[in-house]
């Protein structure tokens, strides 16, 4: 006599029969002679999963290896890694509840969901969930676009596997979730062929809130309201959008004008502009006001420091007026603008220069960018200036105890020196998005076109805006692995189609 165990027994009482399903409308398919009846639902659910796993194998390959980063990455620093400056800046605002001076509140806003944690590796350990979804998202998308599945793959592959990715997302930085939130905004605009009103609604508040987290998505605003005028949407689908993209942001200024008494997303724009054309500025070609007199240096070019000495050293001429202030931060604007209208070449050559760095084989800081170290994983001691040596602080402010496993920590360091997204390759994408853009519009791909022009054009926003006005710094390449990249696979396609049908116009020419 069989004894079958009180599990099995549940399960073969909650699977209905053939018989059963027919009586209760199912399929009316009954078994053949001798055929023999699945006692539950385990053979199809296999059957289900081996043909996922044929068909989207390279894809979860790449998952499973971007999860053990991740995981490995979280059990080396525990609880998460700080920037010094930035990440102390977010966890006040997360207490008082108000804009900061310098780093618009959406990221802080994300960090008040998990505030009451009583451990801050809650925060790495979303980001690391998040890293994962938007690899997923874009692998997703592209394949909803018909693009093969290797090459849906390849598009996700940077972001799941990028050394510098996953370290950020162990960090407590504003980097990943404004990532997601430009993720969710492609996958909105590039779903369908034509965007429906409540999906251009939902673009503007995602883009929004991404301006709202970094400030450099504004101009991704405007590059998403071009594509729709360019992708024929409509005039109540353009308004929407610019509606819903609008109103955060004028509702988060009228906060900041509140309590900061300028009407902005934050008063350090004027700031990080000085600082970037401070190295090269001469005064003897501008007018230069008593005020700004302190601004100008006595050293030549060739002898002066870089926009991080310019912008954050206690020794700074900055330091002249009041730091983080309105006035303050108008009257270094309008000097770093006279200096821009009087040296446009100098100024341009270094914003190209600094852009092109963005695209060389190796990872490397020259001596006026922001230190390289702050974005490694760490490994023992690290340089202060680095700002990720301070004490870690949780989200009341109080100390924690840091964690550090050495043989993970090596092992990711170790991995960092080639796991990252080679320069060359995401200017191939830029080259091969720009063509295929140009390509397609002959051959009736006109929504490829579009496509391929929006995803270049964030992704080479997100570089150039911040060479232009603030300083080149690798932290600000990551967000820019969510389009690029995807432009490349979507060009790869056009350029794919374009060959096909010119291969088939010679078949019927030559029949």
């Amino acid at each position: 006599m069989t004894v079958r165990s009180p599990l099995r027994t549940v399960v073969d009482m909650l699977t209905p029969t053939p018989f059963e399903r027919v009586a209760a409308g199912g399929p009316a398919r009954l078994p053949a002679a001798g055929e023999t009846v699945p006692a539950g639902p385990g053979p199809m659910v296999r059957r289900h999963a081996g043909r996922l796993w044929m068909r989207h194998r390279l894809f979860v390959l790449l998952l499973g290896a971007g999860t053990a980063l991740r995981i490995a990455a979280f059990a080396a620093y525990w609880p998460a890694l700080e920037f010094y400056g930035d990440s102390y800046s977010y966890l006040r605002c997360v207490r008082e509840l108000s804009p900061d001076s310098v780093r618009p509140f959406g990221y802080s806003a994300f960090l008040f969901l998990f505030s009451w944690s009583p451990s801050l590796a809650v925060v790495p350990a979303v980001a690391h969930l998040l890293g994962l979804a938007i690899g997923s998202a874009l692998y997703y998308l592209a394949l909803r676009r018909g693009l093969p599945r290797w090459l849906a793959a390849s598009a996700a592959a940077p972001v799941l596997l990028d050394a510098y990715q996953v370290d950020i997302e162990q960090m407590v930085m504003a980097e990943t979730v404004f990532a997601a939130l430009l993720t969710a905004a492609v996958v909105l605009l590039l779903y369908r062929p034509r965007p429906t009103v409540a999906v251009s609604a939902a673009a503007g508040v995602l883009l929004a809130a991404a301006a709202l987290t970094r400030s450099v998505a504004l101009v991704l605003g405007a590059l998403a309201a071009g594509y729709l005028i360019a992708r024929g949407a409509g005039a109540r689908r353009l308004i929407v959008f610019v509606l819903c993209w609008a109103a955060p942001l004028l509702a988060y200024a009228a906060w900041f004008a509140a309590v900061h008494g300028s009407f902005a997303l934050q008063n350090v724009d004027g700031m990080f502009l000085w600082g970037r054309v401070a190295p090269f500025a001469d005064c003897a070609r501008i007018e230069v006001a008593p005020r700004e007199v302190p601004l100008c240096s006595p050293h030549p070019p060739e002898e002066r420091p870089g926009p991080n000495y310019y912008d954050w050293d206690a020794a700074s001429p900055r330091y002249h007026f009041r730091a983080f202030d309105a006035e303050s931060n108008a009257l270094l604007r309008d000097f770093a603008v006279k200096v821009i209208a009087a040296q446009p070449h100098r100024y341009a050559a270094l914003v190209a220069h600094d852009v092109l760095h963005y695209f060389v084989l190796s990872r490397h800081a020259e001596p006026p960018d922001w230190y390289l170290g702050s974005w490694r994983f760490p490994t023992g001691r690290v340089d202060p200036r680095w700002h990720i040596d301070l004490v870690l602080r949780d989200f009341r402010g109080e100390a924690v105890p840091r964690r550090y496993d050495p043989s993970l920590g090596g092992l990711l360091r170790g991995y960092q020196v080639f796991g990252f997204t080679p320069g060359p390759l995401l200017g191939a994408c830029v080259l091969v998005g720009g063509l295929a853009s140009m390509v397609a519009s002959g051959y009736g791909l006109a929504r490829a076109r579009h496509d391929c022009l929006l995803l270049v054009a964030m992704g080479l926003a997100l570089l150039v805006v911040p060479c232009a006005t603030a300083v080149f710094d690798y932290r600000y390449l990551l967000p820019a692995l969510v389009c690029l990249p995807l432009a490349g696979a979507f060009g790869l396609n056009q350029l794919r189609i374009v060959r096909l049908q010119l291969r088939g116009v010679r078949r019927r020419s030559i029949g």
